[in-house]
């Protein structure tokens, strides 16, 4: 796979909410999220992600073992962010027995809960993954300053102590 960047999670993440002017008829054919957005949204992600114990370091957008993984949790962020603009500008008119709801808040919810479970499954992997690289790293020793007692120039000498 080849290394992935930042813009490529961004396209990716555009790609998979299906946010493109030419798609978005009742927004007036403009995106709904902007390229600043989507980044802060994919950071957030990453982030969050980096933090799941063990921690073994960071992974970068081009070392993540899990790719989908980093859109899912992005696309959840930008929910939550897009969820929580259309609840403040959430209006409901009554006019003669005819509703008219502008904004609906909940809208994203059904989409949002999905998206949690599959997720949640991802990142049970992500922690496998996180615990075999922690093992795998474990072998070839630890380093320790008692290695070195019993070698050469040690003063403390271990038969001389047992024969005392």
């Amino acid at each position: 796979m080849a290394d992935l960047a930042l813009s490529d999670y961004r396209d990716s993440v555009r790609a998979f909410i299906k946010d493109h002017a030419a798609k978005n008829m009742l927004l007036e054919f403009i995106q709904e999220n902007s390229d600043d957005e989507l980044d802060l949204y994919i950071n957030m992600s990453l982030g969050f992600l980096n933090s799941i114990p063990p921690l073994i370091g960071s992974f970068t957008y081009a070392t993540f073992p899990i790719p989908a993984l980093i859109i899912h949790q992005s696309v959840i962020e930008c929910l939550i962010s897009n969820g929580i603009l259309n609840s403040r500008n959430e209006l409901t008119y009554n006019n003669g027995g005819i509703t008219v709801k502008i904004a609906d808040g909940d809208r994203y919810l059904r989409h949002l809960q999905w998206l949690t479970r599959l997720t949640d499954q991802s990142i049970k992997s992500l922690l496998n993954i996180k615990i075999a690289l922690n093992i795998e790293g474990g072998f070839g020793g630890v380093y320790s300053p008692y290695a070195y007692l019993h070698g050469a120039g040690a003063t403390l000498q271990p038969s001389s102590i047992l024969s005392g």
